[in-house]
């Protein structure tokens, strides 16, 4: 059976990552889980929110995730996808648990790999268990519980305040991971309004300046209804939550705000890139066309003379006088030497 479980001062901590029939009837049986919640999560199509049961409370959360290329390197300078000892999970999941998510920018390259995804998280909150689900796209999640099933002194931090008090300490584990994909995005911005003046083509603009967008909308997106949710919770709107002092609440509050206030800069940023891109690439068509257009103003009178003198009318001026071809040629040249003169004066050169 696909559940790992930690338990310290009659408080149980559940971590799932596959559900299956086997793990869906533990949960029922033993944690009196209602059927419509488990199928919600195994369809997949959740959104956030909160919902109050007679035997524990559901707080469903998006959370933000880059999916990472199979090689990259972490800030050890060691392979990301395991430890010294080529296990799975190495430092980089203890990282996640200490600071803020540091995203490589190998994620931002030009792949797609380096579009934002959402995870979804499913957190059961009851008086003496905290179960969650998820996809392992939160692998945060997995750090704590690791850290709480190695060392005593994790789980009397963590886990001896009670469920709602762990349910804080992962949610402000995530909040604080998003920062390092917001950093990223901000940093992507930077680069393409560098590109801007570069020896850049303006598809790979277009292109960077498209999924920049759409990433802040996704990220926009997932903050969102999380600011609803623990707006509620620090204002008591929700009271199966007063074990808990109001000031964490309004911490996790405060941080994902601050995620918001930096997305709505940005996306007025990359929209004002996103008009001078257009106005540059605006200005390099005119200019070309307005080359193109001097040369077709040049030739003009050019072909007209010429297309006069090649219908081989004898009566046309000079059309049987010897070295007719020689004038045509110095006449024409003369004329579009003034042509080129006069565009130089009004500027237009």
């Amino acid at each position: 059976m696909n559940i790992q479980t930690v338990t310290h001062n009659k408080l149980t901590f559940l971590n799932i990552t596959s559900l299956r029939e086997l793990e869906s009837k533990e949960l029922r049986n033993h944690y009196h889980f209602s059927q419509i919640h488990i199928d919600d999560y195994l369809s997949g199509q959740q959104v956030p929110k909160i919902e109050l049961n007679n035997y524990y409370t559901l707080i469903v959360l998006d959370f933000p995730f880059v999916e990472q290329a199979t090689d990259t390197l972490n800030e050890t300078g060691q392979h990301g996808n395991g430890d010294s000892n080529g296990n799975g999970k190495g430092n980089v999941i203890k990282d996640l648990i200490t600071k803020p998510v540091i995203i490589p920018k190998i994620l931002f390259s030009k792949d797609e790999k380096r579009r934002i995804r959402t995870g979804h998280v499913n957190f059961f909150i009851g008086k003496d268990f905290l179960v969650v689900l998820h996809d392992e796209k939160t692998p945060q999640i997995d750090g704590i519980f690791t850290d709480c099933q190695k060392t005593l002194k994790k789980r009397e931090e963590l886990m001896s305040p009670g469920p709602s008090y762990l349910f804080y300490r992962i949610i402000d584990v995530l909040v604080d991971s998003t920062y390092g994909i917001m950093n990223e995005i901000v940093t992507s911005i930077d680069q393409i309004d560098l590109h801007l003046l570069g020896n850049y083509s303006p598809l790979t603009i277009v292109e960077e300046i498209s999924v920049t967008r759409r990433n802040l909308v996704f990220l926009k997106s997932m903050l969102s209804p999380a600011s609803n949710i623990f707006s509620d919770l620090a204002h008591e709107k929700r009271k199966k939550f007063d074990d808990l002092n109001v000031s964490y609440w309004f911490s996790i509050l405060d941080h994902i705000r601050k995620i918001n206030t930096r997305l709505e800069s940005s996306v007025e940023l990359i929209e004002g890139i996103a008009r001078s891109h257009e106005s540059l690439l605006t200005a390099k068509t005119n200019e070309i066309v307005k080359v193109l257009t001097m040369f077709t103003a040049m030739l003009l009178p050019l072909t007209f003379i010429t297309g006069i003198y090649g219908m081989n009318v004898v009566d046309l001026p000079g059309a049987s006088t010897p070295g007719v071809l020689g004038l045509l040629i110095l006449m024409m040249t003369g004329i579009a030497g003034a042509m080129a003169l006069v565009f130089k004066i009004k500027k237009w050169l």
